[in-house]
């Protein structure tokens, strides 16, 4: 690109960079350090808040920041000797915020040779390939990574300047967490913001010109988000020919952080593949607005937004499933711990949800187990064993 017109497209950045907007503490802002010697990542869905963080983080050393939003159509044509570009346009520069950087190929090389000449670099993503085993083999020992959500509810309780009950709960299930959406009023922004991934994060990217397939798989998950699955039901479900066709565009909408899979829980990693997988979304107001079958199942809204909460402590996570069935088995390090989530514990479910908690905790041989409610508490003792029974705002509130 010709030097003039980088300058006037950075002119123009320049003033959202330096916009004020009311800032939200992140969780994750906390964990992110801008000083060392390394390029910092933060990856996450499209309009998760990770520029807006990157920014308030940098905030104290904006005259010495050079900002570029790679999502900008005028830099279609940007290369790889671009950057160098750049850096002479902003000599007075010593950090460098690039957001959405994975649409200029080859970039990988450009922040290893920046990160061995001292630089600072601040780089966010929309697609999950930037924390991939490339990345990590170009930039070894030279980048940390970080994922960033929609708000949790702890986030969002702070965005409200809110307490933990059964009320915010309830405004959290029903608004979500991305937070553009809680500040404007804009009806129909998650089915916006459902193709607008669709189109530019994967059909762009992965060059799929048909995306008719794409968009059932997605939405057959989104309807059916935390029931078993597999690729070739939703093949023969959906007339597509190609199993592995479907498997791609799950790992598609897996990298642009639409979803994440989780497996039954086996020993075997070869039975774990084979066996079937549940889906949960990003956002449980993202999934209910893209679902034609959700927005009356506040169970698997609750499931979902359990997950969600799991999601950002840890990625080991999977389902137990022998006679009975238990939710979520997580490994916090060398810790186990099992998550049963309902909406109500009545008569008529209380044997089911009971038992699967049971019987996964004799198989990890463990003495203790959590079952989310919306808003009920108790404590079970059975055969020695432990089932607290917490309502989703206290667990998640840090009540």
């Amino acid at each position: 690109m010709l030097r003039f017109e980088l300058e006037q497209i950075l002119a123009d950045q320049k003033q959202y960079f330096e916009t004020g907007a009311r800032i939200i503490g992140r969780t994750l802002a906390g964990r992110i350090q801008l000083e060392i010697p390394k390029a910092v990542i933060v990856s996450g869905i499209r309009r998760s808040g990770k520029s807006t963080l990157l920014k308030h983080l940098l905030r104290e050393k904006r005259d010495v920041v050079g900002y570029v939003h790679f999502d900008d159509p005028r830099l279609n044509e940007f290369k790889l000797a671009d950057f160098y570009t750049l850096e002479d346009i902003w000599k007075d520069k010593s950090y460098f915020q690039f957001d959405e950087i994975q649409k200029i190929e080859r970039w990988e090389e450009y922040i290893r040779h920046g990160v061995e000449r001292n630089k600072r670099f601040a780089i966010t993503g929309s697609n999950a390939g930037l924390l991939s085993k490339e990345l990590g083999t170009l930039l070894t020992g030279r980048h940390t990574t970080h994922e960033l959500f929609p708000f949790s509810y702890r986030e969002f309780l702070d965005y409200h300047t809110a307490e933990p009950s059964f009320a915010s709960f309830e405004a959290y299930r029903k608004q979500g967490g991305f937070p553009e959406a809680l500040v404007y009023d804009m009806p129909g922004y998650h089915l916006e913001l459902f193709q607008d991934i669709v189109q530019r994060d994967i059909a762009v990217r992965y060059g799929i010109r048909n995306s008719y397939d794409l968009n059932n798989v997605a939405l057959h998950l989104i309807n059916n988000l935390g029931r078993p699955f597999s690729f070739s039901a939703i093949a023969r479900h959906y007339g597509i020919q190609s199993i592995t066709s479907v498997a791609d565009y799950v790992r598609m909408f897996e990298d642009a952080y639409v979803l994440s899979v989780v497996s039954r829980f086996d020993y075997s990693f070869r039975r774990q593949q084979n066996n079937p997988k549940k889906a949960y979304i990003v956002d449980h107001a993202f999934a209910r607005a893209n679902s034609t079958q959700l927005h009356a199942d506040y169970g698997r809204i609750l499931e979902n937004m359990v997950f969600m909460e799991l999601r950002r402590q840890t990625k080991s996570i999977w389902y137990f499933k022998e006679t009975n069935e238990c939710d979520f088995v997580c490994q916090h390090g060398k810790q186990t711990a099992l998550y049963q989530s309902c909406w109500e514990l009545t008569g008529a479910n209380k044997d089911r949800e009971i038992n699967g908690l049971l019987e996964a905790m004799r198989f990890f041989h463990l003495n203790t187990g959590v079952l989310i409610t919306a808003n009920q508490s108790d404590t079970l003792r059975v055969d020695g064993v432990e089932i607290h029974i917490v309502p989703f705002y206290q667990w998640a509130g840090g009540v």
